[in-house]
C-alpha cells in the first residue's frame, strides 16, 4: 500500500533495489498498469518470495515502480524500488533500497532491525545513523493483506504503521472506508461495485514546527477485498491511476500518455515581467500558498529576505541583494556541518580537491576564493537535464547537470577551499517561451564574515540579486535521503506570485 513519495516529484531519486532473484518460492507476483490521464505511463510490480536464511523462513518483498515522464521536453524514466524482509507472521527484520542519484551512480542502503532501532548500512560497509523503529511496523508483505478478513463498512477507520526508506521514517497512516462505489475498470464493459478506501499518511515533521502532508491515496477493493484500482495526486504531475492486471498487460505498450512536462508544469507564471531581474537590488512579492495551515513558514526568513503582512494564505516577501564584497562584521566560525565533507557535498574527494586547487590558485581570501570557484564551475560545466541530484564527487568527474549539480559542486569546492557552505533551494525568475515566470532552483550560500552570502554558478555573476526567492537551505550533513527538499514539496503546484516592486542597480 506504499504511496508515491515526494522525492519522485522533483525527479531527485531513482531507486533500483536488489531483488530476491530466482531464489525462493514465489508467494505472490502482482502487476499494476499505471496511467496518466488516458495514456499508459508505466507499471507497479510487487514481488514476494519465501527465502531461507540460516534455516529460517522469511518473506522478501520488493515494490518496483516505473513511470515515464517529461522534464523540459526530455523523456525520463522515474524508477523506484524499495523492499522489506519479514517473517511469515509479519515481523519485519530488515529493509533495503538502492538509489541512483545520477547516471552510473548507485547507493545501496540496507536496514537491520535491532530492538527500537533500524541499523542502516551504506553500500554494504559504511554504518549510517540508525533510524527509530517500531515493532508494529507492517512490511510490504503484510500490507498486501491489510483488508483481508475485515468487515469493512462505510465510516470505519483504522491505522497502521509502515516504514518509508526514502526518508528513514516510521509513518502512521489512517485508513478511512468511504463505502461502495460503481466503478468502470480499465478494459471492462460495465461498472461493478467496489469498496473505496482512503489512505491518509500522517504529516511528516521535517523541521521543528514544520510539517508536510504526503499524498493521500484512494484505493478501490473488489469483493475479495483486493486492491484493483488506486489513484494518487502528485503535485505538478497530476493523478496517477493504477489498475491490477497481468504481467503481459502491465508491460505491453498502451495508448501513449499525453505527458505533463514536469519542468514546465512546475513553473510559476507571472503577470508582470521584471526587467534585468538579476541586477535587482530589492524586490517585493505577494505570494499565495493554497491549502497550507502556516504559509508564513513556507519561505525562509533571514538577513536577505523577510516575510511580512501575512493575511490568511497570502503574505509579502521582501528580498534584497547581498554581495560578499560588502560583508563586514565579526568573522565567527561556522558550525562543523557546513565545513565537513558529507555524502552529497563530498569535499574530501580527490577530484573535488583537484578542481578546487585549479580554480582558486594561490588566493587566500575566502570571498575571492568563492568567486573563483563560482566562475570555474560556470565556465567548465555543461548544463543538462538528465541528472538527478548527483553527489559532488560524481559531478566533479562528469561536469554535467542542472542547477542542483552546479550548486552541489560549488558547495563542495568551497568547503575544500576552507569556505563554509550550504545549498539554498527556492525559486528564480526566468523568461520561458517569452513568458515571465519563477522556476524551482538550487544555488549555493557561503559563510563570509559571520553571515551567509549567496552565489549562483549557473549564472556566474559573482552575486545574486533579488530575483532568487529562498524556500529552504541545507548543509546536507548526515543526509542520504531527500528530506532537505521537503519544504519545496509544500509549495509545488500550490503557489502563485505577483511582483509588487523591483529596483535595479
Amino acid at each position: 500500500m506504499r504511496f508515491f513519495l515526494p522525492s519522485l516529484i522533483a525527479l531527485s531519486l531513482c531507486t533500483n533495489a536488489a531483488l530476491a532473484g530466482d531464489k525462493g518460492k514465489t508467494v505472490f507476483d502482482l502487476w499494476d498498469a499505471a496511467y496518466l490521464g488516458d495514456g499508459k505511463a508505466g507499471y507497479v510490480h510487487t514481488l514476494a518470495k519465501e527465502i531461507d536464511v540460516d534455516g529460517k523462513k522469511l518473506i522478501h518483498t520488493t515494490l518496483e515502480l516505473r513511470l515515464t515522464v517529461k522534464r523540459f521536453s526530455e523523456t525520463i524514466e522515474m524508477a523506484a524500488d524499495t523492499g522489506t524482509i519479514e517473517t511469515p507472521e509479519g515481523v519485519v527484520t530488515g529493509t533495503f533500497m538502492k538509489q541512483y542519484q545520477a547516471k552510473k551512480q548507485q547507493t545501496r542502503i540496507d536496514g537491520t532491525v535491532a530492538g527500537k532501532q533500524l541499523q542502516l548500512t551504506l553500500n554494504g560497509n559504511t554504518p549510517l545513523k540508525p533510524a527509530p523503529w517500531n515493532s508494529e511496523v507492517l512490511g510490504l508483505y503484510k500490507q498486501e493483506f491489510l483488508f483481508k478478513d475485515r468487515d469493512l463498512k462505510a465510516g470505519d477507520k483504522f491505522t497502521f504503521l509502515s516504514f518509508e526508506p526514502v526518508i528513514n521514517y516510521v509513518l502512521k497512516t489512517e485508513v478511512v472506508v468511504k463505502g461502495e462505489r460503481e466503478v468502470l475498470l480499465k478494459g471492462a464493459k460495465k461498472k461493478e461495485k467496489l469498496t473505496l478506501v482512503e489512505i491518509i499518511p500522517e504529516k511528516v515533521e521535517y523541521k521543528p514546527g514544520q510539517k508536510l502532508q504526503l499524498p493521500i491515496k484512494q484505493v478501490w477493493l473488489n469483493d475479495k477485498l483486493e486492491p484493483v484500482k488506486s489513484e494518487v495526486e502528485i503535485p505538478g504531475l497530476g493523478p496517477i491511476v493504477t489498475y491490477r492486471t497481468t504481467k503481459v498487460q502491465a508491460l505491453a505498450p498502451g495508448p501513449p500518455a499525453q505527458f505533463v512536462d514536469l519542468g514546465f508544469s512546475q513553473l510559476v507564471k507571472l503577470k508582470n515581467r521584471i526587467n534585468y531581474p538579476h541586477e535587482t537590488t530589492a524586490a517585493a512579492y505577494r505570494i499565495t500558498i493554497r491549502n497550507d495551515e502556516n504559509v508564513a513558514t513556507t519561505f525562509s526568513t533571514d538577513a536577505r529576505q523577510q516575510v511580512k503582512n501575512v493575511q490568511g494564505n497570502t503574505f509579502e516577501l521582501h528580498v534584497k541583494a547581498v554581495n560578499g564584497s560588502d560583508a563586514s562584521g565579526e568573522d565567527k566560525e561556522a558550525a562543523a556541518e557546513f565545513t565537513e565533507s558529507s555524502f552529497f557535498i563530498n569535499s574530501e574527494d580527490a577530484v573535488v580537491k583537484q578542481r578546487t586547487a585549479t580554480a582558486i590558485g594561490k588566493e587566500t581570501d575566502s570571498w575571492k576564493k568563492t568567486l573563483r570557484i563560482e566562475r570555474w564551475v560556470h565556465q567548465n560545466m555543461k548544463f543538462t537535464n538528465d541528472e538527478s541530484l548527483a553527489t559532488a564527487d560524481h559531478v566533479a568527474r562528469t561536469l554535467q547537470g542542472d542547477c542542483t549539480e552546479y550548486a552541489m559542486l560549488t558547495a563542495a569546492m568551497c568547503r575544500a577551499a576552507g569556505v563554509p557552505s550550504r545549498t539554498a533551494i527556492g525559486l528564480i525568475y526566468a523568461d520561458v517561451k517569452q513568458a515571465p515566470c519563477f522556476a524551482f532552483h538550487m544555488w549555493t550560500e557561503v559563510w563570509i564574515k559571520g553571515r551567509w552570502v549567496p552565489v549562483d554558478a549557473t549564472l556566474g555573476k559573482g552575486y545574486v540579486g533579488a530575483a532568487h526567492l529562498k524556500i529552504t537551505d541545507s548543509s546536507w550533513h548526515d543526509e542520504r535521503t531527500m528530506t532537505p527538499i521537503f519544504p519545496v514539496v509544500r509549495v509545488v503546484g500550490r503557489v502563485s506570485i505577483d511582483v509588487l516592486s523591483a529596483s535595479n542597480r
